[in-house]
């Protein structure tokens, strides 16, 4: 469902390498000898993270040959700035009714700034 997905893309995004993985492909697809050479880490360490991205729907593979290009993928971000927004939403809801019995329980005869 979409708690699962959320779960593997917040998994995902965890790692400061995995999220500079993502900041990297967001400029554009990059083969893995590219992208090996941005990272001080082995071969095997790169290519797991890229895995864990891969298997949270970040990032696609193309094989070219013995080179693979790798691509960014909107959709695990699309889903949460989704779930940002309806969490911004109820808590700017939650907010404004706080104000609204703050403002309603403010004594009448004390100024304010309004």
């Amino acid at each position: 469902g979409v708690t699962a997905v959320l779960d593997r893309a917040f998994e995902a995004l965890a790692n400061p390498h995995r999220r500079e993985i993502v900041a990297r492909l967001a400029d554009g697809p990059l083969t893995t000898p590219e992208l090996g050479r941005a990272f001080d880490m082995s071969k095997q360490a790169l290519s797991r993270h890229v895995h864990v991205l891969e298997s949270a729907g970040f990032v696609t593979r193309r094989p070219h040959g013995r080179v693979h290009e790798l691509r960014l993928e909107p959709q695990p971000l699309d889903d949460i700035a989704a779930w940002t927004d309806l969490r911004r939403a109820a808590w700017e809801r939650n907010l404004d009714r706080l104000d609204a019995v703050l403002t309603d329980t403010a004594d009448p005869n004390q100024e304010t700034d309004r």
